[in-house]
């Protein structure tokens, strides 16, 4: 692949600390016109993390992202809506069949994040992935666990396990929240990398419109002009580098992202145990309904600790 110097319509920029430059376009590039339509003055402060859209372009990564988004994007909508009391109370009907709306985006949802779970980002992916497969599997049996308590009419675990299944949800948001910080602190230590493929850097920057792969990359050119192997990044937010702004986000993403599932575990369950009046007033109510309904066990017809484990029967109070 060859390399034009001295263009009129480039200029050189020194990424800090590398001693090598790099030749950008002095236009505005199609990246840049993106992130300062939202209002972003500076490509590393975009929320999209540059390198991904190599996976996501293109084939069954780009169907199963567009799918798991789709799903999940309107499910979070209306999950607030099935959390808000007066539309609760006042709109039974609505509540129930927007809780299979919920539902059914949900699950589609998660099976396509089974499928965009594969790419591993040129190998470095393990920690993420294994997180990602976690909060898939905690989430479905949540939801699971959710549906089957509210068929038994068991109200006090329906709310228990949708609430679980929320603040699991929940950690999407706080990891990319703790993510942005890593990232800030990794690009002063300076002293983290993570290895990008030839293809990736060469798709990067054609996609952002910064011409050709940088010269400290050398290595990804072989004699005939050819892309191969892989190279070392270091983790930098830097706005001339999309590779290392991306790099800063993709190393500390996994261990952010485990971070918060135990953070969201303990505190769902810290919020629930600070509640035991809703959870008792509930557990009457699904009482009430189970013996109209005529289950057998009322007050424990669904998932409860007197069914499977060594509590006390329940009693109504």
């Amino acid at each position: 692949m060859s390399k034009e110097a001295g263009s009129p319509t480039t200029e050189s920029l020194a990424s800090p600390g590398s001693g090598n430059s790099q030749q950008l376009p002095t236009r505005k590039s199609t990246y840049a016109k993106v992130y300062n339509f939202f209002g972003f003055n500076k490509a590393y402060n975009f929320p999209l993390s540059p390198g991904y859209m190599y996976y996501f372009h293109a084939g069954a990564y780009r169907v199963g992202m567009i799918l798991h988004l789709a799903g999940a994007l309107p499910a979070s909508i209306l999950l607030v809506l099935q959390f808000t009391p007066a539309i609760r109370r006042r709109y039974i009907t609505f509540h129930r069949i927007n809780g299979y709306v919920i539902l059914v985006l949900f699950f589609i949802s998660n099976a396509a994040a089974c499928i965009v779970l594969r790419h591993n980002h040129s190998g470095n992916r393990i920690a993420a992935q294994s997180a990602e497969a976690f909060l898939v599997i905690a989430t479905t049996i949540g939801m699971g666990l959710a549906w089957w308590n509210i068929r038994r009419l068991q109200i006090d675990q329906h709310r228990a396990w949708m609430l679980r299944t929320m603040f699991y949800m929940g950690t999407i948001v706080t990891s990319r929240i703790l993510t942005n910080i890593a990232s800030k602190i990794i690009t002063r230590m300076g002293d983290y990398y993570m290895v990008w493929s030839c293809d990736e850097l060469d798709f990067l920057y054609k996609e952002y419109g910064l011409g050709e792969i940088p010269d400290m990359y050398s290595q990804c050119f072989s004699p005939n002009g050819t892309l191969y192997n892989r190279v070392v990044v270091n983790a930098a937010r830097l706005p001339t580098a999309p590779e290392r702004a991306g790099a800063s986000s993709t190393v500390p993403f996994g261990a952010m992202l485990w971070i918060s599932i135990i953070l969201h575990l303990i505190g769902v369950e810290i919020y629930l145990g600070l509640t035991p009046r809703e959870s008792e007033r509930l557990r009457r109510v699904s009482y009430e309904r189970q013996l109209e309904a005529g289950f057998p066990n009322p007050g424990s017809a669904g998932l409860t600790a007197d069914r499977f484990g060594d509590a006390e029967k329940y009693t109504p109070k």
